[in-house]
């Protein structure tokens, strides 16, 4: 399966490293090309175990690299991407 397809329960059963702030989920993944973060917007809410990344990222060289949501999100805003933000309520 494709890291960007791949739902988040799965993918938390997987990382090496969640890092969780009030504009979502970064799951951290490690396979033999680096390290991948799988992004989750779902706000202070937990996603969905079924919920599909809406953004991803990688490989890194270092699980460091990897940026919070917060830091992820507004880099998006900052390119030009939609909102991403779901509702789970």
């Amino acid at each position: 399966m494709e890291y960007d397809e791949l739902p988040y329960g799965e993918a938390k059963k997987q990382a090496v490293k969640v890092l969780e702030d009030g504009y979502g989920d970064a799951v951290v993944l490690k396979d033999a090309h680096g390290y991948w973060a799988l992004y989750y917007f779902y706000g202070f809410q937990a996603p969905p175990p079924e919920a599909k990344p809406h953004w991803m990222e990688g490989p890194l060289a270092e699980a460091g690299q990897v940026r919070s949501p917060y830091a992820m999100k507004r880099f998006l805003e900052e390119n030009g991407e939609f909102e991403f933000l779901n509702d789970v309520d």
